[in-house]
């Protein structure tokens, strides 16, 4: 399970390095490959349209928080006993 959120949150690390806030409400600015920094709000909100009825909290505030251009604020759920402890 330890490996689960390790990877959700190198996933996220990765997501929220592609763009900085401000590039993403800068209307004029281009990549190198031409693509508009704005395209990567529009996949954000769609993926959020596209589970808000999933009733997944985590994935919810995690997409809402990079729409955001901020930390998610994640309250992940206790290691069972014995898990993690080495």
């Amino acid at each position: 399970m330890a490996l689960l959120w390790d990877n959700l949150a190198q996933q996220l690390d990765s997501v929220r390095a592609t763009a900085s806030p401000t590039a993403l409400v800068s209307p004029v600015a281009v990549s190198e490959n031409g693509d508009d920094p704005s395209d990567r709000q529009r996949r954000l909100q769609k993926a959020l349209e596209a589970i808000k009825d999933s009733g997944n909290a985590m994935m919810i505030e995690s997409l809402t928080a990079a729409i955001e251009g901020r930390q998610a604020n994640l309250n992940l759920p206790e290691l069972p006993e014995g898990i993690g402890q080495f």
